[in-house]
């Protein structure tokens, strides 16, 4: 990897630690991770990387090898170098600060009942064929689906949101300045991410995540798209495509269905301080198993 680093980059560091595919160094006092990237959208992720740079806003920066090319190839691989500016420890005001305001259309992931309804498909697609191999992951699967359908219902139900802005496809420690994982959709999308990622990852309680929330102001319509996110079972259709492309085993699971009512609980109580700020229809069945 060192002549790679020299070929493409005339980069050449003593040391180069591997961690999941990519590869960390640091080179003249500057820190650098070369990532394995596999997707196919990297000219938009390259230019929303320059209007971030362009505006001040924090991001680490992808870095043009020597033939003008945003990604370099080895071995039938693509890689792209992103010069690390930022560290991430992050916390709910990171998260909210970095939630610009954008007039951009590329990477948009605005149209949730589309993606949503997509991701039903492929998953009942999947496990018709993989039933028999992953009992657990089909079984579950069901009570997803419908969870989906519950906030593809609030959708349909209220006007499209347009307070969209600069968000992450996923919220995790060590990827929040990553370039590569910029996108455009509504501003809410990294602060429900966030609770996630702090409930099913962290182990954070349900009163402290009660705590940030209060402490985020929003207008009535991103709390209502706010509890939508909030529904859509994002960490447990991960899970899944980590499953079936195994990148874990199907036991891992367990870790989200276990916490079911717990995030059921969570769910509730959400509902009740935003039912507060505006009105909002309630997914009966939860409201109903919790309501004294």
């Amino acid at each position: 990897m060192k002549d790679f680093l020299n070929y493409y980059y005339f980069i050449l560091p003593n040391k180069i630690y591997m961690v999941n595919n990519n590869y960390y160094f640091k080179y003249k006092d500057y820190n650098f991770v070369l990532y394995l990237y596999n997707g196919n959208n990297i000219k938009d992720l390259y230019n929303l990387n320059n209007y971030m740079l362009l505006n001040n806003l924090k991001i680490n920066k992808i870095i043009i090898n020597k033939e003008g090319n945003i990604l370099s190839i080895k071995n039938n691989k693509a890689y792209c170098l992103v010069e690390l500016f930022y560290n991430n420890n992050i916390n709910i005001k990171d998260i909210v600060y970095f939630s610009k305001r954008v007039n951009l259309n590329i990477i948009n992931r605005t149209n949730w009942k589309a993606l949503w309804s997509l991701k039903i498909d492929n998953i009942e697609y999947n496990l018709s064929h993989l039933k028999n191999k992953y009992k657990l992951l089909y079984n579950s699967s069901f009570y997803y689906i419908g969870l989906t359908e519950n906030a593809i219902s609030l959708l349909n139900y209220y006007s499209n949101n347009t307070n969209i802005g600069i968000c992450h496809n996923r919220i995790t420690d060590k990827d929040f300045y990553n370039p590569l994982n910029i996108i455009i959709d509504y501003r809410v999308r990294d602060i429900a991410e966030y609770f996630k990622y702090l409930f099913f990852c962290k182990n954070i309680d349900i009163k402290e995540i009660i705590s940030l929330f209060n402490n985020i102001k929003m207008n009535n319509l991103d709390y209502i798209y706010f509890y939508i996110r909030m529904l859509y079972p994002s960490y447990y259709f991960d899970m899944v495509d980590n499953i079936i492309n195994n990148k874990v085993s199907e036991s891992k699971l367990n870790n989200i269905i276990s916490r079911i009512d717990d995030y059921e609980y969570l769910l509730y109580k959400l509902f009740l301080l935003i039912n507060n700020n505006t009105n909002i229809m309630s997914i009966e069945w939860i409201n109903k198993k919790f309501a004294i």
